[in-house]
């Protein structure tokens, strides 16, 4: 019986300390411990106990001016280690890198998780804006180019049932909440391509995409280049097309061939 609990009791501060772990991942800068309480709903003086194991171990660092949180460097150590054996990263990051130098915008590398996209490689060109796609960042595949890509693999089941799951929320006013004409840009993007994020995420911000698929005939991540709209519409040809060519690339490394896709 006391086994038992102590063992409850474990998996309980293991859960809660990867919550915490996660929660000030998921944002921009530093982060106190009571909002970190409060966000949570955990005791102040729970918080504070976790995140001294946290901090003891490098998964956080405290900025001691400010009394903060923020993500340490064996957080970041663990999470890209799941890349090493995954040569996905290491066989595109040429390709992006290529891109981002020609194209002079921003250039990811993303895969899908669960019903959302995951950036897992960023490469920032010399006309480069600053977005908030930064590395392990999560976002719907309803409103983003890459995840609009990486659907466009799926059969229509699969995607309704992520729909179903994660909602299409609204960011802007072009952003598709409309099943149906979802399903008909999946369309369009099987036709072309690659896929488009036109201002559906931030205002200003235009993104295009192409699907990468493996052996298996499913796109197992897709790439990216973003910038302001203005420039990327006007130089939307030569962006898709180098973008295509570097996809198809990828894709034949990762042993997948043409007739592998099959018809959805």
């Amino acid at each position: 019986m006391g086994i038992s609990s102590n063992n409850q009791k474990t998996n309980s501060a293991v859960e809660r300390a990867l919550t915490i772990l996660e929660y000030i991942s998921s944002k921009t800068g530093p982060v106190g411990v009571n909002e970190i309480a409060n966000e949570l709903s955990l005791a102040k003086s729970t918080t504070h106990r976790l995140l001294d194991t946290l901090k003891s171990r490098g998964f956080v660092v405290q900025d001691d001016t400010i009394e903060k949180y923020d993500i340490g460097l064996k957080a970041i150590e663990v999470g890209m280690s799941g890349l090493k054996n995954w040569n996905l990263v290491d066989i595109a990051s040429a390709y992006i890198k290529q891109l981002a130098a020609d194209l002079s915008e921003t250039s990811f590398l993303a895969v899908y998780d669960e019903g959302e996209i995951v950036y897992v490689y960023k490469v920032e060109g010399q006309r480069a804006v600053i977005t908030n796609s930064q590395l392990g960042t999560r976002k719907p595949v309803h409103c983003t180019a890459l995840g609009k890509a990486m659907m466009s693999s799926l059969h229509l089941e699969e995607v309704d049932q992520i729909l179903n799951e994660k909602g299409m929320e609204k960011f802007t006013e072009k952003t598709i909440v409309d099943r149906q004409r979802f399903f008909e840009e999946l369309s369009k993007i099987r036709e072309l391509g690659y896929a488009m994020d036109d201002e559906e995420v931030e205002i200003g911000l235009t993104c295009f995409a192409a699907p990468i698929y493996s052996y298996t005939g499913k796109a197992v991540a897709g790439i990216s280049v973003a910038g302001p709209t203005e420039r990327m519409i006007q130089n939307k040809n030569k962006i898709t097309e180098q973008l295509l060519e570097a996809s198809n690339f990828i894709s034949r490394r990762l042993g997948y061939v043409p007739a592998m896709r099959k018809s959805l």
